[in-house]
């Protein structure tokens, strides 16, 4: 047995009244939690060439596993891509960075007894000066860094921050986007670096995230494990992988993301709304599991919203994030 709902303080949230269906299939001004997109990046290149130049490997080889970096791959990705719009790339970056990645993360967890039912229910748990929830709560609750970055800190937040400015925002990803999918080049960009503390924190899908044109999400996931593909054994029925990987990838512990589509017709029906929320409805379109070190890129046209399953507090750890929505210019003929 189980209740469902937003018993999550010990006090009565602030807005609580508009924590309704129908709020959350609102499009009024004030209902979007996203934020404006910042203008690209322009090196002089973008509007050249798209292709990656040695410059732009040597550069993206500090950060990335160079078998991204190899044509071959780049060719198999683009073909998953166009088949499916939607690609999840393992082990992404290299050894280095994804080292010194989990050990922060796991370290931090650690300290504060985060993970598989340990610690007590204290929701300010994680926040400083440096990490700030985010809200409204009947639509989403994370802490997002917000101090400053650095590639030697011991804080992910501040590591994450720096990979977010220094790769993920720089016109030589931009290029290798392009050439991982096809698609245009972006104008903008828009993102945060998140975390979802066991047993606290989850996003709700309402259309205040729907964009006015398409976007290519970006979605760099930390968690605690080794990354690895889980199979399925059918002797067994269970997942085949390390406990960590494979308690992920069940779903069990929630932490993945979900894409769903918005219902195109009356705003307002409460019917419709309850459908979308609803486990076993057929709007569900693409689910990505957590995975450590994982890259996924979801091609999200406007009438597709999204939201991470909240994370219970039997998961191995927190799901640590940079998300980025990159917005595609649409001017250009990509046929």
């Amino acid at each position: 047995m189980a209740f469902l709902g937003w018993y999550h303080a010990k006090e009565q949230p602030e807005k609580i009244e508009f924590s309704t269906l129908q709020r959350l299939k609102s499009i009024e001004r004030g209902e979007d939690t996203e934020g404006d997109f910042t203008p690209s990046k322009d090196d002089g290149k973008n509007n050249i060439s798209t292709q990656l130049t040695s410059t732009d490997i040597e550069f993206l080889s500090t950060f990335i596993d160079k078998t991204y970096l190899d044509e071959p791959s780049i060719t198999t990705i683009r073909q998953r891509f166009e088949d499916e719009s939607s690609v999840l790339l393992r082990h992404f970056l290299n050894e280095d960075w994804s080292k010194k990645i989990l050990y922060a993360c796991t370290s931090m967890d650690e300290e504060q007894k985060l993970g598989r039912r340990q610690g007590v229910i204290d929701y300010s748990v994680g926040m400083n000066s440096h990490w700030e929830a985010v809200g409204p709560a009947h639509k989403q609750r994370f802490l997002e860094y917000v101090g400053t970055p650095n590639q030697k800190s011991e804080d992910p937040g501040s590591l994450l921050l720096y990979l977010k400015q220094t790769l993920l925002e720089s016109p030589a990803f931009g290029r290798l986007l392009q050439s991982f999918t096809s698609l245009p080049r972006h104008i903008g960009y828009r993102g945060r670096v998140r975390r979802f503390r066991p047993g606290f924190d989850y996003t709700v899908a309402h259309y205040g995230i729907l964009t006015k044109s398409c976007v290519l999400d970006a979605t760099l996931c930390f968690v605690k494990g080794a990354g690895n593909q889980c199979q399925y054994d059918s002797d067994t029925e269970e997942l085949i992988g390390t406990d960590d990987d494979a308690m992920w990838d069940s779903g069990d512990f929630g932490g993945f993301e979900v894409y769903i589509a918005a219902d195109d017709g009356d705003k307002g029906s409460t019917k419709e709304a309850e459908d979308e929320y609803n486990d076993e409805d057929d709007t569900e379109l693409l689910s990505v599991s957590a995975s450590f070190n994982s890259l996924s890129l979801v091609y999200r046209d406007p009438g597709t919203m999204r939201f991470v399953k909240y994370v219970g507090s039997g998961a191995p750890g927190s799901r640590w994030d940079i998300a980025i929505e990159y917005e595609m210019d649409e001017d250009i003929d990509t046929d």
